[in-house]
């Protein structure tokens, strides 16, 4: 990572519109350096309760907005375009059936 991802060594919280393919869906992610790992924890949603620590790959489109992206052991690849500036969530999942979806949402950083 070039540019250092506003989360690195922190967390964020993002949640999902309740008119996405999941549904409602909030989670909070954490973000290693030591190991260029994610750890997420859905906490509300059809997904509430699924955790994983996973690595992940960020990457600054332009100034406080990221490209963020991982793979789930279930072979859900997920890609992530955070904006920071506005807290606006952009996403594109291809789920372990194989079928790929959008969402929208927000994200922020943790406290």
């Amino acid at each position: 990572m070039a540019a250092s991802y506003p989360a690195l060594d922190g967390a964020i919280v993002i949640d999902f519109d309740p008119d996405g393919p999941f549904g409602a869906l909030t989670a909070d992610i954490s973000f290693s350096s030591a190991d260029q790992t994610l750890t997420f924890s859905v906490t509300k949603g059809s997904l509430a309760g699924k955790v994983e620590t996973l690595p992940f790959q960020a990457h600054e489109v332009t100034d406080g907005i990221w490209m963020v992206t991982w793979q789930e052991t279930d072979l859900l690849t997920v890609v992530h375009v955070q904006d920071f500036n506005t807290g606006k969530l952009l996403s594109a999942v291809t789920t372990s059936d194989q079928h790929f979806v959008f969402m929208s949402g927000t994200v922020s950083l943790a406290s």
